[in-house]
């Protein structure tokens, strides 16, 4: 992050039209001169003059801000600020895991900014023309893809999109088709390829899948038993002429009785059923299972795994809605997509960049995974993380995108249950976890990380996840300890919202939804795809000043509780 004090929007346009090389915020020359630069100029202008400032090497195109794409801008009315992320770029080709975020105020001047910037981009040498067409980098992925979940030929699949990008590995930059594929059955994953485009080799390619480790249909209330035995009661489609009810309905949230706010719901089953199999709503979401009906006068549906995943998708929307006034995934409505019954016994759920996809478990470890709200809640934090920080998943910044999809998923059960008052819920998956053990816990837990065991392998201080940011897994077991270590920053936003006194600190709670309100925040407007546990603090410091100002030059009680967090688990400050 940049200087705390607010940085002249000026300060960027000296230094980029006037060469200055400014040594602190307020060097930007005398303030005739500085006001007549910035007159006129757009605050998409001004974020690229900052930006293009932090560059040190100037070079003759500096002044035109190109090595930066701004992909998104929001106003926030509430604090009168204005937040713009943007994205690196050579020669209008997006650089890979690059980004940075740059805040406004009312007057203009940048006072956050987050995200490192390539020095020296203008002067590297690097291939933009493609040797190799789109389609056939689609096949070498597709094939690799297809070696990997064990099939002879890939011929089906949940989604592929493919984009020319320039990779930075190992010290090089390579212009490749960044191909990536989503599948849920025969085996679920996220896939990314990088397809060299001049002469077809693959760069790199991983697994980057998320782990927890308008039809011609009625709207009709469904109802059905969840994998707990509990009645619920839910928005289904149904055909009036043949009497089939589908799960696909509208999770209704905020807006106006007039014109309310409508995500549409559907939850298929990734294994063929004994019946004729329908797909009216395959060509409308790109999905390959099969849906999951019922000829029930009551519109009665009989399988619980698919009734939990169905209904916890919905309270999940209405968290995001109520608590943040986001519309669904991607903020736009798409389709909240969940799938059950994957794999035989699978001992896991995931987002894979287009769903939720949800194991029955063993009976043993784990119960179905359906069944857990936060668990979903998980699930599809990641999907909302895609759409906005895009936090990349390995090492540090992997750990911050577990930690915020085990927060987020703990957040919206309190939220749902209609309190935000218990501290017991900051378990991750204790519906779901060693189904025949009560109180036990769950998979994770954010109020006490190590409490949980992990395996010798990692190597682990008494073999437990860490609480403090010194005792991190620093190995490449779990893409770089990004389900470990993500339980430092678990216990962080713990006590940000409880309190309590960790290694020596006492923080003083501020409850669980300011907590949300100031990760909300920082996820969505400061953290970019590098981002890691110093990012991240200061990230939330940033967040958390935004709503709840300093007063007389000191700290507010919400800011102060953030500060001390971070604080109690070591991560360092600037």
């Amino acid at each position: 992050m940049s200087k705390k004090a607010a940085i002249p929007a000026v300060l960027a346009l000296s230094v980029t039209l006037g060469g200055l090389a400014p040594t602190f915020p307020g060097l930007a020359g005398p303030a005739s001169v500085v006001s007549v630069q910035a007159e006129g100029l757009s605050k998409q202008e001004i974020v690229k003059a900052f930006l293009q400032s932090k560059i040190m090497e100037k070079t003759k195109s500096a002044a035109t801000g190109d090595q930066f794409k701004i992909i998104s801008e929001e106003a926030d009315s509430e604090t009168g600020t204005y937040h713009v992320r943007t994205v690196e770029q050579y020669n209008g080709i997006p650089i890979y895991g690059s980004g940075q975020t740059v805040a406004l105020d009312a007057n203009n001047n940048v006072y956050a900014s987050f995200g490192n910037v390539t020095q020296k981009l203008a002067r590297t040498i690097i291939p933009t023309e493609s040797e190799v067409k789109k389609e056939d980098a689609e096949n070498i992925a597709k094939a690799g893809v297809a070696s990997e979940i064990g099939v002879d030929e890939l011929k089906t699949y949940d989604g592929l999109d493919t984009e020319l990008t320039i990779y930075p590995y190992k010290g090089k930059y390579y212009l490749t088709y960044l191909v990536k594929v989503s599948t849920s059955t025969p085996a679920p994953g996220y896939f990314h390829y990088f397809v060299d485009a001049t002469n077809g080799e693959v760069v790199n390619h991983f697994n980057a899948i998320h782990e927890v480790d308008p039809t011609s249909l009625t709207v009709a209330q469904g109802r059905g038993l969840n994998v707990f035995g509990k009645m619920q009661y839910f928005p289904v489609g149904k055909d009036a002429a043949t009497g089939t009810s589908y799960l696909f309905g509208g999770s209704i949230a905020g807006g106006s009785v007039g014109k309310p706010n409508i995500v549409p719901l559907a939850t298929f089953d990734a294994r063929r059923m004994a019946e004729t199999p329908f797909i009216l709503l395959s060509a409308l979401f790109g999905f390959t299972g099969f849906e999951i009906n019922t000829k029930s006068s009551s519109n009665f549906f009989y399988d619980p795994a698919a009734v939990s995943a169905h209904t916890n998708a919905d309270k999940i929307n209405k968290y995001y809605q109520g608590a943040h006034k986001r519309n669904g995934i991607d903020g736009k409505g798409t389709p909240f997509i969940s799938t059950v019954h994957i794999g035989s016994k699978w001992n896991n759920a995931a987002w894979n960049g287009k769903q939720m996809l949800y194991g029955d478990g063993d009976g043993v470890t784990l119960g179905s995974l359906a069944g857990g709200l936060d668990v979903a809640g998980h699930e599809i934090t990641h999907g909302v993380i895609t759409n906005t920080a895009n936090l990349t998943y390995q090492d540090e910044s992997g750990a911050i995108n577990e930690s915020l999809a085990d927060i987020f998923g703990e957040l919206a059960e309190m939220y749902s249950s209609g309190s935000y008052t218990n501290p017991s819920e900051w378990e991750m998956g204790e519906d779901i976890y060693t189904p025949n053990k009560a109180g036990d816990g769950g998979l994770r837990s954010l109020k006490d990380p190590r409490a949980k065991s992990l395996p010798a392998a990692y190597e682990m201080r008494d073999n437990r996840y860490p609480d403090h940011y010194e005792d991190r897994y620093t190995g490449e077991l779990d893409k770089g300890g990004v389900h470990i270590n993500s339980s430092i920053n678990n216990k962080a936003a713990y006590l940000i919202s409880e309190g309590g006194t960790h290694n020596g600190v006492t923080v003083t709670g501020i409850g669980a939804s300011q907590t949300g309100t100031i990760f909300y925040d920082a996820l969505t407007k400061y953290l970019t795809p590098s981002s890691g546990f110093k990012e991240m603090r200061e990230a939330a410091i940033q967040a958390a000043r935004d709503k709840y100002p300093d007063k007389n030059g000191q700290p507010s009680a919400q800011t102060k509780a953030v500060i001390d967090a971070y604080d109690a688990v070591g991560v360092p400050g600037e």
